[in-house]
């Protein structure tokens, strides 16, 4: 089968912005959409072709990313008047990377398999670093064989490309990945909090935590991380958007309780998010 090379990505965002313009560099004949204007211009000049719609995006494309921000943002691509559901040709692969639950993926790759097209779950991580790069994880849920044909796509955003199961599991892998991140900062922070009140250099005692078995991948990127998950963390006025980790925890934490699963720390993790509650800072002067 030949490789797809006409590719279409919908949400030039955080991630979404520098995933694009990798696929441009890995040669994909490649279409854009935004509802931004800005991001839109920024790829055009990358060598992309700018759409009017994410349903004209579809109608030009094999395989179509959609990178939006949330549940609503992803079913008005899909089913909005000029969405994807009424363009896209039979034989289109979706690739859905926003983080919206495993219950909406499925109910998606439904409704859309009588058009003949083609769902993959893939959820990302790694951040803005690793999209710049084009070395995120890529948690992947579907067919296995259909996700043969979309590898060469996968590849250009991501170096670690790893199939959870069917068409939801990825969405479950990422809840359970952010969840993880999320008790892990809120645990540093009041590790930190405890160290520095008793009167522990703060640069020591992260040194300390990172040659102990506290250190986690949260620790080693804090440098860099660790400020932009602060402001997150910072007490909102309730009209305020919700940061994305905060919309994943509710991911999780409603889904949990779906499973029936108790999520005694994830659950209290994200009341802290939610409120902007969580105990000290890794320096005592902030």
């Amino acid at each position: 089968m030949t490789p797809a090379r006409k590719v279409g990505f919908i949400g030039l965002g955080t991630l979404g912005k520098p995933m694009a313009k990798n696929l441009v560099k890995a040669g994909f004949d490649l279409a854009v959409y935004d509802v931004r204007e800005a991001p839109m211009k920024e790829l055009e000049t990358a060598g992309a072709a700018p759409c009017g719609s994410a349903g004209d995006v579809a109608a030009r494309s094999e395989v179509l990313i959609s990178m939006v921000l949330n549940i609503a943002q992803t079913e008005e691509v899909v089913f909005g008047s000029q969405g994807v559901a009424k363009s896209a040709r039979p034989g289109t692969k979706l690739v859905i990377g926003s983080t919206i639950g495993p219950g909406p993926m499925r109910r998606i790759a439904q409704a859309l398999q009588p058009k003949g097209v083609t769902v993959i779950d893939a959820a990302m991580a790694g951040g803005y670093p690793s999209a710049e790069k084009g070395t995120l994880t890529v948690m992947v849920g579907g067919d296995p064989g259909v996700l043969d044909e979309v590898m060469p796509v996968l590849r250009a955003v991501g170096s670690n490309i790893l199939r959870a199961g069917d068409v939801g599991s990825a969405q479950a892998a990422k809840l359970a990945n952010n969840l993880t991140q999320a008790i892990n900062i809120v645990a540093l922070l009041e590790g930190l909090a405890l160290g520095i009140a008793a009167g522990v250099e703060p640069g020591t005692l992260k040194e300390i935590l990172g040659k102990s078995s506290a250190n986690s991948y949260v620790l080693e990127v804090w440098g860099k991380l660790g400020p932009r998950w602060k402001k997150r963390l910072a007490r909102r006025e309730p009209k305020d958007q919700i940061p994305n980790l905060c919309k994943d925890l509710r991911l999780a934490v409603d889904f949990a309780r779906e499973l029936g699963v108790p999520l005694l720390v994830g659950s209290l993790a994200s009341a802290i998010w939610e409120g902007g509650i969580a105990t000290g800072h890794d320096d005592p002067r902030i």
